[in-house]
């Protein structure tokens, strides 16, 4: 883990950041942070995660890994080689908010001021934490930080900055998205939403707002706790101090796009109903219609599980937004 660790990227903005600590942040150590980690089938790259984490500068925080159903080898390597974190085994693979969810509630249970989601296949930037929880402190209204997300494979490469809503289809997008770190997002900004993949969240507007919304499974489910909280008066921002390097290890493989497109549409349903029907329409007439004609059936298919596993989470699973 220590010689992953050691390729951490760092530029000299980022060591400029890290030395001109304000006195905010460096007096926020008292607040007890729970950090949330959900591993399926990527132990190898939840341990370097944990490895760059306890290079953090931050005294009160625990890691908290949602072990989610992943194959018996993979969980035997993370129980053997973990010691300090917290380590919940789940009985079926949750999904991605489902597994935060376990992580979050254990936090609430156990009086934790904040929680931070982090993805399980990044690095962090020792300085992250305390950037993250010193911008949480400069307003009681805000609710959610975010941090710059970077590539692993191209450290000066902005992955995301924070989210924003495209007014015209109602989509997530990405702010800052594959653009080189110019300064362009120094400092705080109110955006949309953030980012699960490293999302802190104060336990008061969780408490308040609700957990995030397990119909969603993958994707989007950030999007739509950023509406949420924003309808309940809570901001939602990004520090420009926080930084992690992302290595893009999607657990859903080939599988993204019909996740992301399950997400909008569930995305629609809750915040946007009327702009669903159109979406249902174009994803038709663009991907299911042209496959059939050609008679790709295979990609037929999963064009149609997509509609499928829409309708039957909408039917059969709960939201489950309780704390």
């Amino acid at each position: 883990m220590s010689a992953e660790l050691s390729q951490l990227p760092m530029t000299e903005q980022g060591m400029e950041t890290s030395i001109q600590r304000s006195d905010q942040t460096a007096n926020s150590q008292s607040h007890r942070v729970a950090i949330v980690l959900v591993n399926w089938n990527n132990t190898e790259d939840t341990l370097a995660c944990i490895a760059s984490l306890s290079k953090l500068n931050y005294q009160d925080s625990q890691i908290v890994v949602v072990e989610n159903h992943s194959r018996p080898e993979e969980y035997c390597a993370l129980r053997s080689r973990c010691t300090d974190e917290i380590i919940l085994r789940q009985k079926r693979n949750l999904g991605f908010a489902g597994g935060c969810n376990v992580g979050i509630r254990w936090a609430l249970q156990n009086g934790f001021d904040y929680v931070w989601l982090l993805n399980s296949d990044a690095v962090v930037a020792p300085e992250s934490l305390p950037e993250l929880v010193g911008a949480m402190e400069s307003d009681p209204r805000i609710g959610i930080v975010g941090g710059v997300m970077y590539y692993w494979s191209d450290p000066e490469r902005i992955q995301m900055a924070g989210g924003f809503m495209d007014p015209e289809s109602t989509r997530g997008e990405m702010l800052g998205l594959n653009e080189l770190d110019a300064g362009q997002f120094r400092g705080i900004r109110d955006v949309d939403y953030v980012s699960g993949g490293m999302l802190l969240v104060r336990s008061a507007a969780v408490t308040q707002v609700g957990l995030l919304d397990e119909r969603f499974f993958l994707y989007y489910e950030d999007t739509d706790w950023g509406v949420r909280m924003r309808e309940r008066g809570w901001r939602v921002v990004t520090a420009s101090g926080a930084k992690c390097w992302h290595k893009n290890k999607d657990s859903a493989g080939n599988k993204k796009p019909y996740f992301i497109q399950h997400g909008y549409f569930m995305f629609l349903y809750k915040n946007s109903p009327h702009h669903l029907p159109r979406a249902l329409r174009l994803y038709a007439r663009h991907y299911l219609r042209p496959h059939l004609a050609r008679r790709e059936w295979r990609l037929a298919w999963a064009d149609a599980k997509v509609y499928w596993k829409f309708l039957a989470r909408l039917a059969f699973v709960r939201a489950n937004l309780q704390p």
